[in-house]
């Protein structure tokens, strides 16, 4: 490779990876940013630069994208849902008088009440989202609950997803903290029939009770 193109494809590398770090920490086009950044690390490895120079300008860059993919995984959760439950799944955290922190095989376990609602002690935690599901007899039996892929041409059922996550306040009282999971056993059951008012009352009143029993 000539000096002048060697120049041309270091520029452009250069480039490339300044704007795949600048994508992947947008979040919403991190995806673009992972190729961005692969591309100008290559560009970049294949001029005729010294190693140390290209060592430093391709990997500083690799290096962070790196480090920031692997901070951005959230907790491995396992939920415990009563047998045949379908709806909404509240879990409720940073709640001193909710279930403490347990875990199996370097997961944490979330026991599911028959009122869907969930409340535990550990405050809640960002990143991509690896929760397993299962429902559980009275026997102690587990059933796995299929993860909710949207647009699955042959959907599996049951099967559950994290729905979203806020903060709601009731009644001038302290916030609580939230993530709604949802689930659906059958195709008839749908989103469309949860009257989410009644859940928010639900989860105000739960949440209410379990401050109060440390009273």
């Amino acid at each position: 490779m000539n000096n002048r193109l060697s120049a041309a494809f270091f520029v452009a590398g250069i480039v490339m990876l300044l704007l795949g770090v600048l994508l992947y920490l947008t979040g919403w086009y991190f995806y673009y940013g992972l190729w961005a950044v692969a591309i100008g690390a290559v560009l970049v490895l294949i001029t005729n630069k010294r190693w140390l120079t290209k060592g430093l300008v391709a990997g500083i860059p690799v290096l962070l994208v790196c480090w920031l993919f692997a901070q951005s995984f959230g907790p491995s959760q396992t939920f415990l849902l009563p047998i045949g439950y379908t709806g909404t799944l509240t879990v409720v955290h940073g709640e001193p008088c909710g279930q403490p922190d347990r875990k199996e095989d370097g997961r944490y376990i979330i026991e599911v009440p028959e009122n869907g609602v969930a409340i535990i002690q550990r405050k809640s935690e960002g990143g991509w989202v690896d929760d397993k599901y299962y429902y559980v007899d009275k026997a102690g039996r587990r059933t796995p609950v299929a993860n909710w892929i949207p647009h699955v041409v042959e959907p599996v059922f049951p099967r559950a997803c994290l729905g979203g996550s806020g903060t709601s306040q009731y009644r001038d009282h302290e916030e609580i903290h939230y993530s709604d999971h949802y689930v659906q056993s059958t195709p008839s059951d749908t989103l469309k029939e949860i009257d989410f008012e009644a859940r928010g009352h639900l989860m105000d009143s739960v949440v209410q009770e379990c401050r109060e029993s440390r009273e």
